[in-house]
């Protein structure tokens, strides 16, 4: 062996995890390139709300973009604004954004991994003055790494589908390594942060309740992060509507959008999009495989009183997610890191399988929270593997895939059978500590 070739092999024995997580970056990207040009009706959507925006003039037409834009929130309308100014194909703009928070997901999935199968010591990345990395934990980080950005639900749901989901999922994943690092202020902004891009975010909202009831550790204020956030994330179109009337020919109108004179949109407006997405649907189920799935509603007349219905599920919903953070604050084990992340796991999981209304992207996190419960419990191999079989299923038919003809009903019904074998582990294990993970 040539000397060079010996020190080439002594770099990549010593650096290994790192060269194994450049290699997966370089082909998750590679893989997402060629999805890149698949078209679906919700690009579509996006592709619409690009074209207003670029009407609008890009980012000064914000406040105009917000009057034309009801359906979407104001950080996404910003961002939308703010890629009218590159260059480049907008479907190719968007799905690169996506990608990036897929990188955003993956590392973030890494670190909680390795914070977690170090028993919660405090995370460096320095060798020369700090304590040095834990191998094994650095291993299993770059393996959670490599299967959270190769994942097919992953890739499919933002290079095929053109989907956002990494958006909101990465910076809830992020919230939770700091919340466990008991910095709650970073926790929550970010939790607010994902709470402005998605409503979906109120998915993890029971864990971070349970959390605070059981570590008593911050105070409940923090939990203000979240609206404060939303209207932060509106602040650069609200002053872009109050300085409006001082220059009425802003960019819109050099794009042939008349400018309007209002000082603001009210702060009401901000809240009004969520409001009309949670009373969006009409139907019990949508394409996600919940548990009303088993009552099929396809006929528009079979819950004559739809409304009432899906408040009474709501009420539902909240009653089991209680009853679950009661049995977990009542339970005599204690938690450590492998069942705190089931605890997360299950109220998520139950939040999006008990909830009316539901459409077939909203189990995101709990499947991240499956990939992270590997490490921890080589038990959860298995319900893992499962879930992201059946979501998979579920993606590959939206972006244009034959699947097998699985009714909706199947696939609830396995579902429940995952959610029972994730409840098992979570109470029904026996056991005082859980088996190491992979």
């Amino acid at each position: 062996m040539l000397p060079f070739e010996e020190k080439f092999r002594n770099y990549l024995k010593k650096n290994a995890e790192t060269v194994f997580m450049l290699l997966v970056t370089l082909g998750g990207v590679a893989g997402r390139f060629f999805l890149w040009d698949i078209y679906t009706g919700d690009m579509g959507a996006y592709l619409k709300w690009y074209n207003r925006a670029k009407e609008c003039g890009g980012l000064p037409g914000i406040y105009e973009l917000g009057q034309r834009i009801k359906g979407y929130n104001a950080l996404f309308q910003l961002l939308t604004a703010a890629l009218t100014h590159l260059p480049v194909d907008p479907q190719y703009m968007f799905k690169i954004v996506w990608t990036v928070f897929d990188l955003l997901l993956a590392a973030g999935v890494g670190v909680l991994v390795y914070h977690l199968c170090t028993d919660g010591g405090k995370l460096s990345f320095r060798t020369a003055k700090n304590k040095p990395l834990d191998k094994p934990a650095l291993r299993k980080a770059a393996i959670a790494y490599a299967l959270s950005f190769m994942s097919m639900n992953v890739i499919f749901n933002s290079a095929a589908w053109g989907q956002s989901d990494a958006v909101y999922v990465s910076l809830i994943i992020w919230s939770l390594v700091w919340i466990l690092r008991d910095k709650p202020l970073r926790s929550f902004i970010l939790l607010g942060l994902a709470f402005a891009f998605k409503l979906q975010t109120v998915f993890i909202l029971p864990f971070f309740v349970f959390l605070y009831v059981y570590k008593k550790s911050f105070s409940c204020l923090y939990f203000l992060c979240l609206p404060a956030m939303l209207f932060m994330s509106a602040l650069p179109r609200q002053i872009v509507g109050l300085l409006s009337p001082m220059n009425v020919q802003a960019a819109g109108t050099a794009a042939g959008v008349a400018a309007k004179t209002t000082t603001a949109q009210g702060l009401p407006g901000i809240i009004n999009v969520y409001i009309g997405q949670i009373a969006s649907g009409g139907r019990m189920y949508l394409e996600y495989p919940s548990f009303w799935a088993f009552f099929p509603n396809e006929d528009p007349d079979v819950f004559t009183d739809f409304y009432k219905f899906r408040n009474a599920a709501i009420v539902l919903t909240l009653m089991i997610l209680a009853a679950l953070v009661y049995m977990l604050l009542k339970e005599e084990r204690k938690f450590d890191n492998c069942r705190l992340m089931y605890a997360a796991m299950v109220l998520s999981f139950t939040t999006v399988y008990f909830l009316p209304t539901m459409i077939d992207r909203y189990g995101y996190i709990y499947e991240i929270l499956a990939i992270v419960l590997i490490f921890l419990d080589k038990r959860s191999i298995i319900p893992a593997a499962l879930l992201h079989l059946v979501m998979f299923y579920q993606i590959a038919g939206r972006v244009g895939m034959e699947t097998l003809p699985v009714s909706m009903q199947q696939l609830s019904f396995i579902l429940l059978i995952i959610y029972g074998m994730y409840l098992y582990l979570l109470f029904g294990s026996g056991k005082e500590e859980s088996n190491a993970g992979v």
